[in-house]
């Protein structure tokens, strides 16, 4: 499955769920992989190595545990062509006989999810104009969206820059997380408060912390342009002034 959207939007709090909802230990697992293009594959000229390294861990875990699951954030962050090597452990029909083990890994028991921010401008575009013909955002469809985030993280630089996983059609789903309104936003403060002890956070307080936020695209200023993310260090500036005041 591939993920599309604006920051903040839930990407990652997806991921994690399932990982909770499939291991014991959730994200502790030792069947359980996190891997940030930012962090984990900094420089394209070592993408071989990179290729190299990642191939080896997943071989290793699928001997381990074919239900393992392989989660990579900030897509567009990973070298140009890394995700290629992918696409043998993405296949449906593909398996492989193991080293240690007699029987074949059929390698489609495995979860590999991917985090990005490709196409989410796409995204926002087609949002708008769907609201501007009358269309709510919780009565969108996937299909209103799954062509167009596909196209958009083919064309945009990034790990799946005219890449292999989508030429040859072996990622499943593409999901798009829509950008917040106010109203989404204002669950996300009610709760933050709420997880600092303020159960009834008074109006100016929630208005306090969405002066800090940006919400666009001009002129109807319909979306947050970062989710949720942040609010909680508003949020407990706040809570802390006011509890010294």
């Amino acid at each position: 499955m591939s993920f599309h959207g604006t920051p903040g939007t839930g990407k990652n709090y997806v991921a994690q769920m399932i990982a909770t909802s499939l291991y014991k230990k959730g994200i502790q697992s030792r069947y359980f992989h996190f891997f940030n293009g930012r962090n984990d594959f900094p420089l394209q000229k070592k993408i071989d190595d990179y290729k190299e390294d990642l191939y080896k861990i997943i071989s290793n875990s699928l001997q381990q545990c074919e239900r393992s699951m392989f989660v990579f954030d900030e897509v567009d962050k990973i070298p140009e062509g890394l995700l290629n090597v992918l696409v043998p452990f993405l296949d449906y029909h593909s398996y492989r006989k193991s080293s240690k083990h007699s029987e074949s890994i059929h390698q489609n028991k495995a979860i590999f999810i991917f985090l990005s921010n490709t196409g989410s401008a796409q995204i926002v575009q087609h949002l708008v104009g769907l609201w501007k013909r009358g269309k709510k955002r919780e009565d969108t469809r996937l299909q209103d969206f799954e062509k167009l985030i596909a196209d958009g993280a083919f064309n945009e630089k990034g790990g799946f820059y005219h890449s292999d996983a989508i030429q040859t059609s072996v990622i499943d789903h593409y999901v798009p997380f829509l950008p917040l309104e106010e109203v989404h936003v204002r669950k996300c403060l009610v709760r933050a408060f709420a997880e600092r002890g303020v159960v009834s956070p008074k109006e100016e307080m929630i208005q306090e912390v969405l002066s800090h936020l940006t919400f666009g695209p001009e002129p109807h200023n319909l979306y947050s342009m970062a989710g949720c993310k942040r609010i909680e260090q508003k949020v407990a500036a706040i809570v802390y002034r006011k509890s010294t005041s």
